[in-house]
């Protein structure tokens, strides 16, 4: 009795991390929508969360799990669903034409394999022990992907020397505390198929921080460049329309 409590205690305090984290996406697509663009954010974070939260809900569900044994995984990604669900839809509203169709391609993709391994789950596999070890490995694979992803813009954030990009640091911390929280949740119900993504997302997460931390006062001098080019390249435009309607100020001067 002891020993569940402490198991759903744990699991509370992740599914509490695990939202914040989620919800700290919100910022970001905010300035999407007030910019109406999503400049140079990518939108594979959110197409693999989006993945991996439809994966782990059916992993928790009793279709999977033994009963409700892993209810807060279930409810926790039930909720991660339709969140990242309004972050894909919103990235393809406001994205460019090429970023559009790559997103959309990549949605569909993701759909497909999820919708993969549920056949193949129910239609292939008929009992619980092989279903939550084809579901569980996927959704292994899909959530060290999920925190590995935001460093696939470390090349950029390296370049402009500049985190502007990268999911908040809250994110990251939110990410390394609940994959923490996930281990112990893992460990107590010895369950490795959510204690090895999550010991894994571990270091990844601090990675992240250490990035923020290294970046994050720092601004690009490319950015600023861009900057003072369109700063020039509006002042020019100004000296054009000064030129053009010279003539007419003097005659209406005259006059």
């Amino acid at each position: 009795m002891m020993n569940y409590s402490v198991h759903l205690g744990v699991g509370i305090l992740g599914t509490v991390f695990a939202l914040i984290m989620y919800s700290t996406s919100i910022t970001t697509f905010k300035r999407v929508i007030k910019k109406r663009t999503t400049e140079s954010f990518s939108g594979f974070p959110y197409a693999i969360a989006l993945l991996n939260c439809l994966i782990y809900t059916l992993y928790g569900s009793p279709l999977i799990s033994n009963e409700w044994d892993n209810v807060v995984v279930m409810v926790v990604n039930g909720i991660g669903v339709l969140l990242e669900f309004c972050f894909v839809c919103i990235y393809l509203t406001f994205a460019p034409t090429k970023s559009k169709r790559n997103m959309s391609m990549m949605v569909v993709g993701l759909l497909l394999v999820f919708g993969t391994i549920a056949l193949s789950c129910f239609c292939a596999v008929h009992d619980h022990k092989h279903r939550k070890t084809l579901v569980g490995t996927a959704g292994m694979v899909a959530t060290i992907i999920l925190y590995a992803s935001p460093l696939s813009v470390i090349g950029l954030v390296i370049h402009t020397k500049s985190v502007e990009f990268m999911p908040s640091f809250y994110f990251s911390l939110a990410a390394f505390l609940g994959c923490g929280l996930w281990l112990v949740y893992g460990a107590i119900s010895r369950d490795i198929l959510i204690m090895a993504p999550n010991f894994v997302g571990m270091p990844l997460g601090l990675g992240q921080m250490a990035l923020h931390c290294i970046y994050r006062h720092k601004r690009s001098p490319r950015v600023e460049a861009a900057k003072v080019d369109a700063g020039e390249e509006l002042k020019s435009v100004e000296e054009i329309i000064k030129e053009d309607i010279k003539p007419y100020t003097e005659d209406i001067e005259k006059a």
